[in-house]
């Protein structure tokens, strides 16, 4: 019966950061952005060149799209997509780029345990921000026949497994976006 009103009893809280998000969003002054600033771009992560078989568009048998990954997510989370994703070869010298593609992507968090409590800028509520590092990379198909959700799930997992000590290990999927 504990949690029966616990958003009711939360409204004020959240009443309190909605008044904050609000004063954040008229005052200019507590969003200094570089467009008002001024100020250099900084340094771009490296990325590289990768081909892959995309899961719902109607290609020939031995197609591949272009598309690039993140250096750093390659050389971390790069063996869970072998097979999947390309990077140097046959398969990336004759990759095709396709306008309006998104391959589906693995997105993974890899955490020390560590958390802190981190008061936000912008709503002044407090959260749990966990330490750790943040993976993105792109897969494919390893076949024609291969349907999303079973690449997925076999990427997810395989990501699971490699993180295997780590205390905090979450992974998301987002799906592929195919033009039509």
């Amino acid at each position: 019966m504990a949690r029966r009103y616990s958003q009711i009893r939360r409204g004020a809280e959240y009443e309190k950061a909605l008044d904050n998000y609000v004063t954040y969003l008229k005052n200019i002054d507590t969003r200094p952005t570089k467009r008002l600033q001024g100020g250099v771009r900084g340094a771009r992560r490296e990325t590289l060149a990768a081909a892959l078989r995309p899961f719902g568009a109607d290609l020939a048998a031995g197609v591949y799209l272009s598309t690039r990954v993140g250096r750093e997510s390659s050389q971390e989370i790069g063996s869970t997509v072998t097979g999947r994703l390309f990077t140097q070869g046959a398969n990336l010298a004759a990759a095709t780029k396709m306008q309006g593609f998104r391959p589906a992507k693995a997105t993974a968090f890899r955490g020390t345990g560590a958390a802190a409590y981190v008061q936000s800028k912008v709503t002044k509520l407090y959260y749990l921000k966990y330490t750790g590092d943040s993976f993105g990379i792109p897969f494919g198909a390893t076949s024609d026949a291969e349907e999303e959700l079973a690449g997925g799930t076999a990427v997810k997992n395989a990501i699971i497994t490699l993180f295997g000590a780590a205390d905090i290990k979450r992974v998301s999927i987002s799906p592929e976006k195919v033009p039509v």
